[in-house]
Order: C-alpha cells, then structure tokens, then sequence
C-alpha cells in the first residue's frame, strides 16, 4: 500500500497509512500531529503507543495505551493491545487480563480469542487456551492460523490426532503455507511416528526448500530411523545453507557419534552449548570468572573444575577422563549434584567433590564434562575404552559380600526401568515381567537393584522364584554408592540403557545390555560390545 500524504487527509487516517505500509517514522510523526491538534484523544494515544511498541518501545507503548484507556475505560481494541504489548513483555498474566477484559466487552472478537489462546498455552494452561482457540475457529472457521494455534495447544495435552486434524484443516485453507505440515511433522516426530513424520518433513520443503527447521527434523528423523548416511547428508547440508544452526550441528554430532566417527562427532557436540538445557556455560553453572576455560593444555599443579551436565548415567561415563586429566597436571574437583558427590569421589582421577547448588570453590580453569574427550584428543576407540576407574568403598564391599554369600549358583543384577520423564523411554525401559523367564533358569538368582520408577511392577511379580530385592538396602547416603559396592559379589548385571549399565562398565562387571533397535548416540549400530565399556 502507498503511503498517504499527511496534507490531503486527516492525520490520524495519514498515519494509519504509513503504519499499514511499513513505514513506522511517518506513522509516528502523524499521529503526534493528530495528538497535538485534538490533545488527550484516545485514539492517537492508541495508535501512537502501537507505533511505539513496533518500534521496541514496549514500556513506553503500553503507558501510551494504558492513557488511551483512561479515557476510553473498557475500550475492546485498546485491551487487545494492551494484552498484546505485555504479552511480548512476557507478563502473561497480565496480557490474559487484559484479553479477558476485552472479550468481557466484545467477546466475538477472534483475534482476541487467538492471542488469549497463545498467551494461555505459553502460560501452560493448555486446557484454557484450548477453550479459548476452539471458540476462534467456531467463530472463523477460514482462520487458518487460529487452526494451527489449536492444534499446537492440542499437541502439547498429547492429543496428537486432534493436534494433526487441526493441522490439516489449516493447511486445506492455505495449501501453499509450509508452517501447517511443519507443525505436523513436529507432532509426529514428538510422539514417534518417525516414518510419517518424514514423510511431513519432506511435504513442508516440497513447499519450501530452504526450510532450515524441516530439513533439520527431517536429519533427526533419519539418525533416530537409523539411517545414519542418509541423516548426515541431510543435516549437512542444513549446515551448508545456515553454518550456525545449532540444532542441526547438534542432531549432526549424534548421528556422527552413533556411526563412531568420534572426531567429527565431539567437535559437533561443542552445539549443544546453544541449547537450553544440553550444556552449561559460565552465566548457567553459576560460576564466578575466576578461571579461563580450559583448552585441554597440560596444567600441572593447577586446579580444574569440571562442571556437571546432563544425567548420573552421563557423569559415570565421562568422568573416566578425570584421569587424563590428572595426568596432565590437574588437580580436578568435579561440581556435580550434590546425591553423587560420594561416587563421584570414588572416581579415579578425582580430588574432591562440591555441589552445584553451592558456590563454586576457587579454580584456576574449568570445563564442561562432557568436552572433556574433545579436549583430551580421546577419539579412538582405543582411548574411549575404559573400566574399572570407579573403586567402589572396601568395607562396603566386604559388607555386601557377606549379606550375599549365603546365595548360590548365579547372582544376577537386574534393573528394567529408566528415568520415565526422558523422551524415548519406551524405547528402552523393559517391563519387569519379561525377566521372569531368567528366573526360572536353573540355579539363577535375580537380585533387583531398581531405584525410583518401576519398583511398582514389583507387586506384580510372578516369576517361580523370588526376587531377591535389595533396593530399599541400597544407596541411603549417595546415589549408587552401595548399589556400586554390590556389584563386584555379583556374577552378572543385566539392564536396558539405565544409570545402572554405565556403573556396571565403569566398575567393571560383567553386564548384558538390551538395546532399542536403534539406541542412543552412544552405544552405537554396530557389534555386541560398545565403544566406553570393555566389560559390557
């Protein structure tokens, strides 16, 4: 739209224009003129707190509304503004407010009921903002958006064929818009239809080829698939079209790990320092800038920190580079929850151990734990392999000896059930039922060392012999830190991809570890025996 002239029309209609067609300056300029010609009107307020807002002025818009307001009490389009104007403050309760107030004056009004949807599913109130976006389209069935706004609120209550039907009616009204397949694709990867999910993928950048978030999915859809050739290439050639696409970087290092080209693979991980909740940084691990960032030179005398990430089964395994450390000089504190300080401590390589949710003590360098192999050039097979650095305590050994002697024939450690809040759980948690034909093996015994979820299967046992369980025995001042003293009097320990597979290796056990068809990164496709565990 062109630009209207301010001397041939009403200011206010003038800066309507300028606004419309992008130009915010003239916009702003115009309405100040209908301000100073009719001083204190509420819609040159209005108007001017918009402009003011698109110019990333939110405080200042929202005082100029909020006059508006003053003098329009209970203005409908000026409540809608006001609760768009906190909403991308991020004061969501206060946007809903306001978008109440208006639908309490006009509650017809789609838009209104839209942005009240998103604010609401922001907020995380997934069962408001679906009520809210499902009055939208009964009142604009054509409003394509407001379908895709519901289906994403559905996918988050996990009604993936609601979220899905949404999609599809958003994308049966605006058939060439690649954000409705995306949004399906997203779904369908979410709840682990992987082939539909690339099927949606490869529809959203038949729409748009450059698409950098459905080529990226479409690469992470493949590594989970298997299809590692076929992922890598895809996700590359993200990386060629956006170099600093962080998600695809990091779906990159998974798929080189899982395929066991480690070099690759760890310099890719360094991505997951982008994403929220994957790595720390200095500002996240609440660490004082005391100390550089180690680049994995030797540092003799020198005081490292190593700094936690991620899961217990995480820290077991790469904690085993404390030594290498060590070896260069170190004297290594590792930072970590403050439930695995006493394993951690048993840990070769290992001075001390402190808490994360304390501060830090004084370092001279620190690194994050898990570029700890990058850095220490730990990239062959030969060098990843490593068991028996974790040293359980003598006399807790000797104790579990002793409770254990009585019982003959084969000690079998069991544990079936991982963290059941991580996505891919199903894929790797075994029901405790499907053990019950090792039981009736002859002279086996089955030792349960399941902490947390899964001990409820338990009731439901109905193996021909008991279970000996020893959990409530275990662990009552450190995770695993009995649970590691046990092992060494027990013959073989057998587990899905848990915390207690990693402490097997590290300890050095015997162990058989049951694997989804296609595992995590670490365990890769190929052999019976991975990569980190020798004994596994």
């Amino acid at each position: 739209m062109n630009s209207l002239a301010p001397s041939t029309c009403d200011p206010l209609e003038a800066g309507i224009a300028h606004h419309r067609a992008g130009d915010i300056v003239r916009a702003e300029a115009s309405y100040k003129r209908a301000l100073a010609a009719r001083p204190g009107d509420p819609a040159a307020l209005h108007l001017l707190g918009l402009a003011a807002f698109d110019k990333g002025r939110p405080e200042r818009a929202l005082q100029l509304i909020d006059k508006a307001l003053a003098r329009a009490p209970g203005q409908p389009d000026y409540l809608h503004s006001a609760g768009h104007v906190l909403q991308g403050m991020g004061r969501l309760d206060d946007a809903i407010t306001r978008y109440r107030e208006a639908l309490a004056a006009d509650p017809a009004r789609v838009l209104t009921l839209s942005n009240l949807g998103n604010a609401l599913k922001r907020a995380g109130r997934f069962d408001e903002a679906a009520t809210a976006l499902t009055r939208a389209v009964e009142l604009a069935p054509d409003f394509a958006e407001g379908w895709s706004n519901l289906g994403l609120v559905e996918k988050e209550r996990r009604d993936v064929s609601r979220a899905l039907d949404c999609f599809a009616r958003a994308a049966a009204l605006r058939p060439k818009a690649p954000a409705f397949p995306f949004n399906s694709a997203n779904t369908l990867a979410a709840a682990g239809h992987r082939e539909e999910a690339v099927a949606a993928y490869r529809a959203t950048l038949a729409l748009d080829p450059g698409h950098a978030g459905a080529a990226t999915g479409l690469g992470a859809m493949l590594r989970q698939m298997g299809r590692l050739k076929d992922a890598r290439t895809a996700l590359n050639d993200v990386l060629a079209h956006h170099p600093g696409h962080d998600e695809a970087r990091w779906n990159l290092a998974l798929a080189t790990c899982m395929a066991g080209d480690w070099k690759e693979g760890f310099d890719a991980f360094e991505a997951r320092r982008a994403l929220p909740g994957l790595c720390v940084t200095p500002g996240r691990a609440g660490l004082e800038k005391e100390g550089a960032e180690w680049d994995g030179r030797p540092i003799p005398g020198r005081r490292l920190l190593i700094q936690h990430e991620q899961g217990i089964g995480d820290a077991i395994q790469y904690l085993r580079f404390a030594a290498e450390a060590a070896k260069l000089g170190a004297r290594v504190t590792y930072r970590g929850p403050a439930h695995l300080l006493p394993l951690a401590q048993r840990i070769d390589g290992i001075t001390a151990a402190v808490p994360l949710d304390q501060p830090a003590p004084r370092y001279d360098v620190w690194v994050p734990m898990m570029s700890l192999p990058r850095l220490l050039r730990a990239v062959t097979p030969q060098k990843l392999s490593r068991s028996g650095y974790l040293i359980p305590e003598a006399a807790r050994m000797a104790r579990w000896r002793a409770r254990l002697a009585g019982i003959g024939g084969c000690r079998v450690g069991i544990a079936w059930q991982g963290n059941p809040a991580y996505g891919a759980d199903s894929e790797r948690s075994i029901p405790l039922a499907l053990f019950e034909p090792l039981a009736a093996l002859p002279g086996v015994t089955l030792i349960a060392l399941q902490q947390g979820a899964g001990r409820e299967q338990m009731a439901d046992w109905a193996g021909e012999r008991p279970l000996l369980d020893l959990a409530p025995e275990l662990d009552g001042d450190g995770a695993f830190i009995d649970t590691a003293a046990v092992l060494p009097a027990l013959d073989l320990v057998i587990s899905s991809d848990t915390a207690l597979a990693h402490l097997a290796g590290a300890v050095g056990i015997p162990a058989f570890l049951a694997l989804a068809h296609v595992p995590d990164w670490r365990w890769g496709l190929e052999g019976t025996r991975p990569v980190w565990y020798p004994t596994v």
